[in-house]
């Protein structure tokens, strides 16, 4: 079998191969009850690794086109019941605005998303591309116990719909956690949204009308890049340093667009680990005053701190009404909680408040309602001093790592808070090659392409999650990059 598989585009080897097969069985080309190659004998006949084979047939067994039976080999299925045959995937058989859509968003969505979690990951490789924290961290038994006493106290109560704007009682503990950290708040302040995510949406709505600009730094989230391109939104891409976004060119930017939103993450900054400096902050605060644009300060991890004193909020430097706070729990206790919040004052909340009734009514009762009851008894307390002492110890472990096995001419800087690193890699070392290749030496990592609004600007940067694994599984996670990236930058030389 004579596979036309690209080694020198971006899209990674094992969706090739898929696709290819996916064409086949489609087609009937691949008959159900056929066997395919087995895994040893696709890899070698086709010169790719055993792991891209696992993983394209893995792809194409949860696609319900093959199965896998041990011992036997992998086999083609009969089509599902209601499919209408082979070619109902094939180019002009789907309704046109079908295609039109599917169009639109490819241009949207450039590359390939991290993976949400590293389930996702082939067998054998450690991943560090994902965003979350350690799931083996979190207090599951002091949760369950705190589950069944809100059962017990609220009964049926604790499925009903909550306000729109979130159980109160878990409003009025945020705002005392706020309020500790010298944030001014009530729970009347208080919107809590499905995630970060969700709340930067909401705010995007109320706030932005099509074509207005997003103020926000490079690299940045690549998720909310993708919500802006998707309203249509003009992205001003402000450039870093290690002060974190440069307001002497956000200033220019403001001078050049105008109206919009400043989305900003100064405190452990994703992706770089970028704290921003308490006089560039209060600068931001009164630049945006002055221009009259609203800034939305995305605290995502700011509780995450290793060493070095806390900076005061930017939304208790701004003017009343002018600066809009995201939080969230997802990454202190587990991302699938989904709880963050919007803190805002003055008309805007009320229409917040709105769009997020208008979303989703309001988010799941059940869940708001533990987690109050967790974080008000002071459990949450105690997990996240925990949590800050394990991932600084995984934090020295990564940059021990890194001079032990990483090449020389590749820069990392130590972060002093959050999940990330951020490494500046050899100039002849491209970030998607490396993270296309990794996977092959049994890790995964997050091409630094993803987080730029000009994809190439990101080409010499990956991201890694140092505190995802238990310190033995990042010891070999690392080695096994310092391998990967070794091996490209050979693999550079020998082509030249």
């Amino acid at each position: 079998m004579s596979i036309p598989l690209n080694h020198n585009t971006p899209l990674p080897l094992y969706k090739q191969l898929a696709a290819y097969l996916r064409q086949r069985i489609e087609l009937g080309e691949l008959e159900p009850g056929t066997k395919l190659p087995s895994i040893r004998h696709m890899a070698r006949s086709q010169g790719i690794n055993r792991i891209t084979v696992e993983t394209a047939y893995a792809e194409l067994e949860a696609d319900g086109l093959v199965t896998s039976r041990r011992g036997s080999g992998t086999f083609v299925l009969p089509p599902f019941p209601g499919h209408d045959g082979p070619q109902a995937d094939t180019p002009g058989r789907w309704p046109a605005w079908q295609h039109a859509a599917a169009e639109r968003f490819e241009a949207i969505w450039p590359g390939h998303p991290a993976p949400l979690h590293s389930g996702a990951t082939p067998a054998g490789v450690i991943s560090l591309a994902d965003g979350n924290s350690d799931p083996l961290l979190f207090p599951f038994e002091a949760f369950s116990r705190t589950l069944r006493e809100v059962m017990r106290r609220d009964g049926t109560a604790a499925l009903e719909y909550e306000e729109a704007a979130g159980y109160r009682p878990l409003r009025r503990t945020i705002a005392r956690i706020l309020v500790d950290q010298g944030i001014g708040v009530t729970p009347d302040n208080i919107v809590v949204t499905s995630g970060s995510q969700q709340a930067i949406f909401i705010i995007a709505q109320v706030l932005l009308r099509k074509g207005q600009t997003v103020y926000t730094e490079t690299p940045t989230y690549p998720e909310s890049l993708r919500l802006f391109r998707t309203m249509g939104m003009r992205i001003a891409a402000i450039p870093m340093d290690s002060g974190g976004m440069r307001t002497d060119l956000l200033e220019q930017a403001m001078r050049t667009h105008g109206e919009g939103l400043i989305l900003t993450m100064p405190t452990f900054h994703n992706p770089t680990g970028i704290c921003m400096d308490g006089h560039r902050r209060r600068i931001l605060a009164s630049m945006a005053e002055a221009h009259g644009i609203a800034v939305v300060e995305d605290d995502y991890a700011g509780d995450i701190r290793y060493e070095g004193h806390s900076q005061p909020a930017i939304k208790s430097l701004s003017a009343a009404g002018n600066c809009l706070y995201i939080g969230t729990f997802s990454k202190m206790l587990v991302p699938g909680l989904r709880v963050g919040y919007i803190v805002a004052e003055g008309p805007v909340l009320t229409q917040l408040e709105r769009y997020k009734r208008m979303l989703d009514l309001s988010s799941p009762g059940l869940v708001q309602r533990v987690l109050e009851r967790f974080v008000d008894v002071g459990s949450y307390r105690n997990h996240l001093n925990r949590l800050c002492r394990t991932y600084r110890m995984r934090r020295d472990i990564m940059l021990d790592c890194a001079q032990k096995w990483l090449p020389r001419c590749v820069h990392i800087t130590p972060p002093s808070g959050g999940l990330f690193a951020w490494l500046r890699l050899p100039e002849d070392v491209h970030a998607d090659a490396l993270a296309e290749t990794a996977p092959h030496h049994g890790v995964a990592i997050a091409s630094g392409t993803a987080f730029f609004p000009q994809p190439q600007e990101g080409a010499r940067h990956i991201r890694i999650n140092f505190c995802r694994h238990d310190e033995n599984t990042l010891k070999e996670a690392m080695r096994r990059l310092g391998t990967a990236m070794q091996k490209s930058i050979a693999a550079t030389k020998y082509m030249k």
